[in-house]
């Protein structure tokens, strides 16, 4: 059996409640896929958690995490009598709440412990040797990726990721083994508080231009958790990201490179095989993996795009570094189905196929577009798009254009302003500009005004053998939802 290879790979950890936190947890933003994750492994310690969220939505939240509902007490934030009749003894807060909002300073003001939600988490999983997996792209994918490998090898993982799997509808989870596998964000600097026993950099480019004031700042952000491993720790890093690999040259760790365009410790050679997409519905992908000139073996993956090739050569290379034999890391990586919202084919119906992503990022936006034409040759492309806060889309505004302008048609929404403050008018005035300018360099594209006007725009305009795709951070998903609505209603009439 291939055993994980940690400080004491023998070891296991007892799952069990604080007899000492009777009243539970409180989480302010439950609904955030961090969040989620978070209640997830504390559901799975045996804890009694208290969620609220301004878009709380109960039935769905519970649907969607299959939590056990007797340990789950989910209120609107307007319901402050019946939180606090909860007596939750620690608090965690999403990142995206303010540190000195009033339902955080009415707990501090009763002693409570207070927390963010990395601080949180690197409390829930001290004990274990965490996994970490950090970037500007890729983090999700490629921690579903690397727990898949570790579950297969029976190392009895946890693991922290911020998107759902597909197989499982889970985020979060606390196993028996000492390994942690943490989906790890630069966002306010937030991994600072992880304890890093092994680190995958999947690439650094600028994003968050609502905090990091410059790209030096944002890479010794970087810099200083790379510092946070041991010194025996390592660095798995994207040779072909100019900013990863500066981080990793000064790292003063083991450093193991991957690439996909270059000779590295890993890389792959992608060939084209009906096998490999006959066993994934048409979608997936093989390629040849490769160590320096060594080739190993073939590995396939059930998700199209170099993207995702890259995240699976790092997701091998972050479990062979660490004790897992590489056929058995092939071997559970074949068995990953994805996770919810990255590239996800949500039916085929109307004779139009329909995919959901949560690319918000220029550089996503692109590699996802690119993807549906090598998926779906010939076939005609829309694109949904609600740009995520303003101050990135004005940053990489032109960057924007020509990754949108990949599209046959876009349709695009008014910008999420996300933690930013801005009217609608703000928001809907930029799109606006955005649209114009993809009209102006020979694009195809519209102004919505919310997401109804987007599927009004899809029954007039769609015709059998296009392709939709929805993207973004915010809601889009949404218009998925509603079409599978429709047909359920069209059905029972």
């Amino acid at each position: 059996m291939n055993q994980f290879n940690t400080r004491n790979p023998e070891r296991t950890i007892e799952i069990r409640p604080d007899s000492n936190n009777k009243g539970g947890w409180l989480l302010v933003g439950a609904l955030g896929s961090g969040m989620r994750a978070l209640a997830e492994l504390l559901i799975d310690a045996g804890e009694v958690v208290t969620g609220t969220d301004n878009q709380l939505v109960a039935d769905n939240f519970v649907h969607q995490t299959a939590f056990d509902h007797d340990r789950l007490r989910l209120f609107r934030p307007d319901e402050v009598e019946q939180i606090f009749a909860q007596s939750p003894t620690r608090v965690a807060y999403s990142m995206a709440i303010p540190e000195q909002s009033q339902l955080l300073e009415a707990f501090r003001s009763l002693g409570k412990s207070v927390q963010s939600l990395p601080q949180a988490l690197n409390q829930i999983l001290g004990s274990r040797d965490q996994l970490c997996i950090a970037g500007t792209h890729g983090k999700t994918t490629t921690s579903g990726m690397v727990y898949s490998i570790l579950d297969h090898a029976a190392c009895h993982p946890s693991a922290y990721i911020g998107g759902m799997k597909t197989s499982t509808g889970r985020s979060g989870v606390l196993g028996s083994g000492p390994v942690a596998v943490v989906e790890s964000c630069e966002y306010r600097k937030s991994f600072l508080q992880l304890t890093p026993a092994t680190v995958v950099l999947t690439g650094i480019e600028s994003d968050h231009f609502d905090y990091f004031k410059s790209e030096i700042e944002c890479d010794q952000t970087f810099i200083d958790f790379i510092h946070r491993l041991p010194s025996d720790g390592k660095l798995i890093y994207n040779a072909d990201c100019l900013r990863a690999t500066s981080v990793a040259a000064i790292s003063g760790r083991t450093t193991i490179s991957v690439s996909l365009t270059k000779d590295s410790e890993w890389n792959a050679i992608p060939y084209i095989s009906s096998a490999s997409k006959a066993s994934s519905g048409g979608q997936g992908q093989e390629f040849l993996l490769r160590n320096r000139t060594h080739e190993i073996g073939v590995v396939r993956i059930r998700l199209p795009g170099s993207h995702n090739r890259f995240n699976a050569v790092a997701a091998i290379a972050a479990s062979v570094a660490n004790g897992v034999a590489v056929e058995t890391a092939i071997q559970g990586i074949a068995s990953f189905s994805g996770i919810h919202r990255r590239f996800e084919h949500r039916g085929h119906f109307g004779g139009i196929d329909w995919i959901d992503d949560y690319a918000h990022h220029p550089t996503a936006i692109r590699s996802t577009l690119k993807t549906v034409h090598e998926t779906f040759p010939g076939r005609r492309v829309i694109a949904i798009c609600e740009p995520h806060q303003l101050s990135r889309l004005t940053a990489m505004f032109s960057d924007f254009r020509s990754a949108l302008s990949l599209a046959d048609e876009c349709l695009i929404l008014p910008v999420l302003p996300a933690r930013e403050s801005a009217s609608s008018a703000e928001c809907t005035r930029l799109s606006g500009r955005l649209v114009r300018s993809i009209s102006d360099s020979g694009g195809r594209a519209f102004l919505m005004a919310n997401l109804d006007q987007v599927i009004g725009r899809l029954d007039h305009s769609g015709r059998p053998g296009d392709v939709v795709i929805t993207m973004g951070a915010g809601r889009t998903h949404q218009i998925h939802d509603e079409i599978h609505r429709r047909l359920q209603r069209n059905s029972a009439a």
